[in-house]
């Protein structure tokens, strides 16, 4: 059944979102939402605050973790017979009533705390609820989170390595006669098979299902979707993502953060060390190769200067002495060679939670 009401389509990295907005209940609000809707105003923003068994909140920041100008606050419409229960999006807002300007929240339980209670205690105006992708917002709120501070910004429950963009927001609805989604399977120089399709990764939602395969959504109206199969890798006019997280784009991932760190966790990198193991190269091979370019990167090839390496590239902090004594005598008496710590390393369950791996397994793994 088609809504009567206006609905808007919010493409994540996660996959696509349906919201049908209540403009009767709550017409303030849906009026400034869909102002900066009109405006492209949340086209590569992200979700900059997500809790799990709680909520997840956008529309604000962009890729650059900069605040973006926004228009007046409007008055809070929260004491119009609406619920702050799971799926619905309500404003977010400073502790003044009358303060939600652009930034919103969709939540993932029922929260009737959130609710208006009194003139002291106004809550969270409820605007809309999602009506298909629920499952999307669901995956959002279980990403990694840290507490980070940038510009001298402090934000907690921030997704962590890896931001969770909102690639775009636009009014939605149905085609009357939508036309099915198809992509041309192809293959990579090694035989890896890829899913190719038309168009720019905006033109589609990419959503990861629990058998592993992928649903792909044309975002034009028609809204058709198709799940693909056949291929873990997807190819569009401007951008490719792989989806193997448990194969070769997996070990890529893991393999450049151990002996690198997040930061080198890139496009033409990821590319590169994936073609290797495209072609048939083991990790051990892949880790003999990177071992001597981590040498280039830290200006030093000696045991310790290697440890301090990987512990804070995996770890994320410093080793402490005993930490560092007990790694850099296992090299020192030859028991295992800088490539081998690295391969082990690069396995380590405690490596997968530093780049958050579940949580690229939904984005994809952009490559050249």
């Amino acid at each position: 059944m088609t809504p009567l009401n206006p609905c808007v389509l919010i493409n994540t990295s996660y996959g696509p979102l349906t919201v049908e907005l209540y403009p009767t209940n709550a017409p303030i609000t849906v009026n400034n939402f869909l102002s900066y809707v009109d405006e492209n105003f949340y086209d590569w923003t992200i979700f900059h605050r997500v809790i799990d068994n709680f909520m997840i909140q956008g529309g604000g920041l962009t890729q650059s973790i900069t605040s973006k100008a926004t228009h007046a606050p409007i008055k809070l419409e929260s004491n119009v017979g609406l619920s702050n229960l799971s799926g619905t999006i309500a404003m977010a807002r400073t502790s003044a009533a009358d303060s939600a300007t652009s930034q919103f929240f969709i939540n993932t339980v029922d929260n009737p705390f959130l609710d208006y209670q009194s003139p002291s205690s106004p809550g969270y105006a409820v605007f809309g609820k999602v009506i298909d992708g629920m499952d999307v917002a669901t995956a959002i709120s279980t990403t990694a989170v840290e507490s980070i501070t940038v510009s001298g910004v402090a934000y907690q429950n921030f997704p962590y390595p890896y931001l969770i963009p909102i690639y775009s927001v636009d009014r939605y609805e149905q085609s009357a006669s939508p036309l099915a989604t198809t992509h041309t399977l192809k293959t990579n120089e090694y035989g890896v098979s890829i899913a190719s399709y038309d168009g720019s990764r905006l033109d589609y939602g990419v959503k990861i299902n629990p058998n592993q395969t992928l649903t792909v959504t044309k975002l034009d109206g028609a809204h058709t979707s198709e799940v693909v199969t056949d291929a873990r890798r997807v190819e569009f006019a401007d951008s490719k993502f792989a989806y193997d997280l448990e194969g070769h784009a997996g070990k890529t991932a893991l393999l450049i953060n151990a002996a690198f760190g997040p930061a080198y966790i890139k496009p033409d990198h990821i590319g590169t060390v994936m073609g290797l193991f495209d072609q048939g190269m083991s990790l051990e091979a892949i880790s003999d190769l990177a071992t001597p370019i981590m040498h280039a990167f830290a200006g030093s090839d000696d045991n310790a200067t290697f440890v301090k390496t990987i512990y804070q590239n995996v770890v994320g902090t410093a080793p402490d002495a005993a930490s560092l004594a007990t790694f850099q005598g296992i090299l020192d008496r030859g028991e295992m060679t800088q490539s081998a710590m690295l391969t082990a390393v690069t396995t380590l369950e405690l490596n997968e939670s530093a780049i958050n791996l579940i949580g690229i397994s939904h984005s994809g793994l952009g490559f050249l």
